[in-house]
């Protein structure tokens, strides 16, 4: 605040220096500066009066506080009341605490029964079985027919799994296992094993065993039965009898007949400007005699770049040669791609013809043309499944229409034995076996998918034994939840491109890149398209391979398009993709030693050897220094399986920076790791122009290194000592892991995974380390593992398993009482015996009642539906939806009660404490 003076008269105003020296002043003189002091404030308040204000907030301040005060009083006495009363529900818990562990007990006594009770219901087909149960008031609950229902399915049989238990929840691993196919599906895999689990969804043939099949096709993930494929391989026109291949059109040496010898060269049926139907562009097949074709193949051939020769099409069918009729049109994609289109109404003739419409580009062809017929009867066998190591069960689960069987040898075929789908099967002393699958269909039916999940002691539930009373702690681990949930966390991972991640007590890893690996102690592996596979050694020689075939479309000075002969070093044509394909060495850019040369926008390079071999890297060189114009090339790599036939890109399409863009190295050099599942013996290099020509010096092959690669992961630091593990891991072929927890210095070998193992026997340190060794053709697709110590892992109580030791467990009694027959007019009495007990310690009678019902079938009376309530009692503690639930929460309203002075109200809820066994929390909502 500021004081300003204002001049009034010709007086002159003394400074403070003056004042202060005058000595004393008068009144008169003090209200005279007190005057001026107010009239330099004009009309702001005085200090007087703003202490006045402040004195009177300072009172209005007191008054409030006085009201909180009081509140915070009442509150205080409310909240002691509240305490009162949760002591008292909490010494009352105490003794509904003791009633609800003889209940669980209790609970666990009828399990066993009802175990028993459900031989007695598998035993009489003819009639439907209830069960119930009286209360002590003689209220009658059937409660137990849903659970015998449930258990009949979920319940497997069979030897000594688990330690003299043989209980397993069917439904869940069945679960995981139809997760597994859309996983599989996802990834477009067709074939996945891991440690516990063997997958097919049929994506291609990569898991049949073809030479031990029959009848079968592969489309779009299904296998369709009694398909056969009936086209002719043909070597001329007219070869072998009685085919014969016409076209009214022929350009230069694409003669329809090559349209039908199985892909075997490059060249096929070629015709000019596509026309309207009618026109001469058409090819025709004479089969000899008629077969009924239900469904047909066609492949389209390269013309120029990415533009295929084949697009609008009509397939027409006759007997004479002269009328036609027409079976089917489609219009086929602009690709390489064998595709397969379904005839709706097949019928048998003889003549079969293609005319084509319309083409992707302005000239077509048409590569290949399949046809396929139906037979009676299919058989598909898998390929050996190698069954792991301490296997005793094992689930197969499918996915399929119609009713097909399935049979399972584990002696490569010589015997065969009916699997039943979605039961527990006995394999006890099977491990290490090679196993085989097969399935047998009929005509219009198919199998979408195929697997098997595997199970050892320690992955099935313990069975409690009969007589026993010793009180024992388990770990109550959900194994296929938790399983799952890694599983979940790595796809995340694949999805979003990341590297290893760990939280607080677990790990995943899905291999994007080498950030969970040690790179300094694991050895002859490398990470390629999220797999880990064995490390590239030295390259192949082509002439070792024995060389087929090494063609291009489209060469700079040869311009042919037909597969020529592979060559020698040095030999003419100066500019043909064979010059890269005779020595299979490195070649420096600027050099001129062996070079293929095109123009254009693409082309195809296609190399061939005899002996199929594992590539473990292709190189491609290419020479952006050589003459003016000839650039670096964006590149694809294919390969072509042999399984199917069909080309498949193992390294998508790599666009450089530019024309002259060097690679990585800065040589004009580009190195792509691959990792397929079969052997390779036809490789295609697809290059694009970055500037006027594309010139590629070399293509090399790289074989896998001699040794199996060993990978091993970063340390992990646990919080507490972990106790027990569970680890889980997708790959092919055979792969083991090791444990360490001491950081890496020492390793117990052999962790079995998709189980909880015990860590009371490794060496305990400060981190954990696995280590995974892979076979040689293996590959590791993911690793992620969960730990637990005692503050993490949930445990149970067991009070009636165990060895036995005389104390007060209770053998359930089983009493058998078939083939009786009664009626309602002719009731029949049967009398039970209930045995004796010397401390009176008898369990509850579950009494199954036989209701009328047709021989051989199954009625249900009533479920545990929501709308099916009124079949039963009205009771505010259970629900039913498909199930019957005990019901775990309540709502009550509130009702509005006293108004306190600081203007809030008290509102409360009545609780009868002794309807609850035990309450966890009250929320206000």
């Amino acid at each position: 605040m500021s004081v300003r003076i204002v001049r009034t008269g010709t007086g002159v105003v003394k400074d403070h220096y003056e004042l202060a020296n005058k000595g004393m002043r008068t009144h008169a003189e003090i209200d005279s500066y007190l005057q001026e002091m107010d009239d330099a404030r004009e009309n702001k308040p005085s200090l007087k009066a703003r202490f006045d204000d402040l004195i009177k907030k300072d009172d209005e301040q007191d008054r409030r506080l006085n009201g909180i005060t009081d509140g915070v009083t009442s509150i205080q006495g409310a909240l002691t009341s509240v305490t009162n009363k949760l002591n008292a529900v909490e010494a009352t818990n105490q003794v509904q605490d003791s009633r609800l562990s003889q209940i669980e007990q209790k609970n666990l006594q009828q399990d066993q029964a009802i175990l028993k009770l459900q031989g007695d219901a598998s035993s009489n087909p003819n009639a439907e079985v209830v069960a119930a149960r009286k209360d002590k008031n003689g209220k009658i609950f059937p409660s137990l027919k849903s659970r015998l229902d449930d258990l009949q399915s979920k319940i497997g049989t069979g030897g000594n799994g688990g330690g003299g238990g043989d209980y397993l929840d069917i439904q869940t691993p069945i679960n995981v296992m139809k997760n597994f196919f859309r996983d599989a599906e996802g990834q477009n895999v067709s074939v996945i094993q891991t440690g516990s689990v063997y997958v097919d969804v049929f994506k291609d043939g990569s898991g049949i065993d073809a030479t031990r099949s029959t009848a079968f096709f592969t489309d779009v993930g299904t296998v369709s039965g009694s398909i056969i494929d009936i086209t002719p391989v043909m070597t001329g026109p007219s070869s072998p009898t009685p085919y014969s291949a016409t076209s009214p059109y022929v350009y230069n040496s694409y003669y329809a007949w090559k349209a039908f010898d199985d892909g075997k060269s490059s060249d096929s049926y070629w015709y000019g400007y596509p026309k309207q139907a009618g026109s001469d562009t058409w090819m025709q097949i004479d089969m000899g005699e008629q077969k009924t074709i239900t469904r047909i193949a066609l492949q389209s051939g390269v013309i120029s770049g990415n533009s295929y020769g084949l697009k609008d099409w009509q397939i027409v069918a006759s007997n004479d040669g002269v009328n036609f009729d027409l079976l089917v049109t489609g219009v086929h994609p602009n690709d390489g791609n064998l595709k397969d289109y379904t005839v709706q109404t097949p019928k048998p003739y003889r003549y079969y013809r293609i005319y084509v419409l319309t083409s992707h580009y302005t000239y077509g062809l048409v590569k290949r043309f399949k046809m396929y017929e139906t037979a009676d009867n299919c058989t598909v066998v898998t390929k050996e499944i190698t069954v792991p190591t301490g296997v005793t069960k094992a689930i197969v689960t499918s996915e399929f229409s119609g009713a097909p069987t399935f049979d399972i040898s584990l002696n490569d075929g010589g015997v065969w034995k009916s699997v039943e789908l979605e039961k527990l099967l006995d394999m006890s002393g099977l491990s290490g076996s090679k196993m085989r699958l097969r399935i047998s269909l009929k005509k219009n039916e198919n199998v979408g998918s195929l697997g098997v999940t595997w199970f050892t002691d320690a992955t099935l539930i313990e069975k409690p034994s009969a007589g026993g009373g010793k009180t024992e702690t388990r770990p109550l681990i959900d194994v296929v939840a938790d399983v799952n949930i890694l599983r979940n966390v790595i796809r995340g991972l694949d999805a979003l491109k990341r590297g290893a991640e760990s939280s607080h007590y677990s790990y995943a890893d899905a291999f994007v890149d080498s950030s969970g690996v040690d790179i300094t102690k694991s050895s002859s592996f490398v990470i390629t398209n999220s797999k880990v596979v064995r490390i590239s050694g030295d390259p192949y020689n082509w002439k070792d391979l024995n060389m087929q075939i090494a063609s291009s479309l489209g060469d700079y000075n040869n311009g042919s398009t037909a597969f020529r002969t592979y060559k020698a070093y040095n030999t003419a044509p100066q500019y043909a993709v064979e010059k890269i394909a005779d020595d299979n060495t490195t070649s420096p850019s600027g050099t001129t030693m062996s070079y293929w040369l095109s123009s254009g926008t693409s082309a195809d390079i296609t190399i061939k050897w005899s002996q199929p071999v594992p590539i473990a890297a292709v190189v491609l060189w290419m020479n952006g220094n050589y003459g003016v114009g000839h650039a670096y090339c964006d590149h694809q790599i294919s390969f072509r399986n042999p399984n199917t036939g069909v080309w498949e890109t193992v390294v998508p399409r790599v666009n450089l920076n530019g024309a002259y863009d060097l690679g990585p190295k800065g040589n004009g050099s580009w190195s792509h790791p691959t990792s397929v599942s079969y052997l390779v013996n036809e490789m295609k290099v697809t290059v694009w122009n970055k500037n006027s020509y594309m010139t590629v010096t070399e293509v090399q092959i790289i074989q896998p290194a001699p040794d199996a690669p060993s990978i091993i992961t970063n340390p992990i630091p646990f919080v507490k000592q972990p106790s027990h593990l569970i680890l889980t891991s997708e790959y092919t072929e055979v792969v083991s892991f090791d444990l360490s927890l001491d950081g890496g210095k020492n390793f117990t070998a052999g962790v079995p995974t998709n189980q909880l193992v015990e860590l009371k026997d490794y060496p305990i340190g400060s981190s954990i380390v696995v280590r995974a060794q892979l076979s040689k053709d293996a590959t590791l697709d993911s690793l992620g593992f969960m730990w637990y110590d005692e503050d993490t892992l949930p445990t149970y109580t067991d009070t009636s398993g165990g060895s036995g030791d005389g104390g007060g467990g209770i053998e359930m009694i089983q009493v058998d009482k078939v083939g009786i027959i009664a009626s309602p007019q002719f009731p029949v009495e049967v009398n039970i015996t209930i045995p004796e007990t010397t401390d009176f310690k008898v369990p509850p009678v579950e009494i199954l009642r036989f209701t009328p019902s047709k021989d051989n079938q199954v009625s249900t009376v009533s479920t545990f539906a929501s709308a099916e309530e009124w079949n039963y009692d009205t009771d505010p503690y259970v629900r039913m939806d498909g199930v019957l639930k005990l019901e775990t929460s309540a709502n009550i309203p509130l009702t509005e009660g006293e108004t306190l002075s600081s203007g809030y109200t008290v509102y409360s809820a009545p609780i009868d404490i002794s309807q609850y066994f035990n309450i966890y929390s009250i929320e206000v909502i």
